[in-house]
């Protein structure tokens, strides 16, 4: 449940939340339920993707979906779901997928350096060092939302902060990638339990990819509703953990 304190600040201040990801369901998985939870309580929330999914799958449970329709479907779901959870439409940086780490950087960071400059985010939420699951696009979108935050933070006089999805160590569950570091050291942890159905029918609405159908089957059951994240910037103590983006609670124990 949100606070009493944070919902009477935030009717009377703008607030404004980016996720930088690669591929439209990055959102859902990483960070839907607090999407949701923020937009509801009066923050804009607004979704970058770098692709749209160009090379995922082509439907699950008998869809079936041409290979030249799958980018205008993704998108669609996608919009789709950034509805649901009262979020602003989505912002599409122009790439394909499985070709981002090949992109220009430069560009790269000056495009999401744009969408920063334009929207004001109080708070950027992007992929870790690792990407989770160590996906090439999703290394190359974290590397260029990092220079495009601190590039942003020097033209601005706000005090915007960075974060990285991250995971309590109990739910590393990524084959073949042995995450550390900031990726399982949250720092931040939001309490979903109230949007938990949404990020599951969220992630069904992504019909044509079987791992949003998997993450969600796995989500629905587990007994846990949080969503972790670790402040890059500016660093905090560890140990230190918030229970919001805008309050702060007693430590954990």
């Amino acid at each position: 449940m949100v606070a009493h304190w944070e919902v009477l600040t935030m009717t009377h201040t703008r607030r404004c939340i980016l996720g930088v990801f690669a591929h439209p369901d990055d959102e859902t998985s990483c960070a839907g339920g607090t999407f949701s939870r923020y937009a509801h309580t009066g923050v804009e929330v607004y979704v970058a993707t770098a692709t749209r999914g160009e090379q995922g799958m082509l439907g699950t449970h008998g869809q079936e979906v041409t290979r030249e329709d799958l980018p205008r479907v993704r998108a669609m779901e996608l919009c789709t779901v950034l509805r649901m959870y009262g979020a602003r439409p989505p912002i599409f940086l122009g790439y394909r997928d499985q070709e981002v780490s090949h992109a220009n950087a430069d560009e790269l960071i000056t495009k999401i350096a744009g969408v920063m400059a334009a929207i004001r985010p109080d708070v950027v939420i992007t992929f870790g060092p690792m990407g989770l699951s160590g996906h090439p696009d999703h290394v190359a979108v974290h590397h260029a939302t990092v220079a495009a935050f601190h590039r942003y933070r020097h033209r601005t006089t706000e005090q915007p902060r960075l974060y990285y999805k991250a995971l309590l160590p109990a739910a590393v569950q990524a084959p073949g990638v042995r995450l550390a570091g900031p990726e399982v050291e949250p720092t931040v942890l939001i309490d979903i339990a109230a949007q938990k159905a949404l990020k599951v029918r969220a992630l069904r609405t992504y019909t044509t990819q079987e791992d949003a159908q998997h993450l969600a089957g796995l989500f629905e059951q587990s007994s846990w509703a949080v969503e972790a994240f670790h402040q890059a910037y500016p660093p905090v103590s560890a140990g230190v953990l918030a229970t919001g983006f805008w309050e702060v609670s007693d430590s954990a124990g």
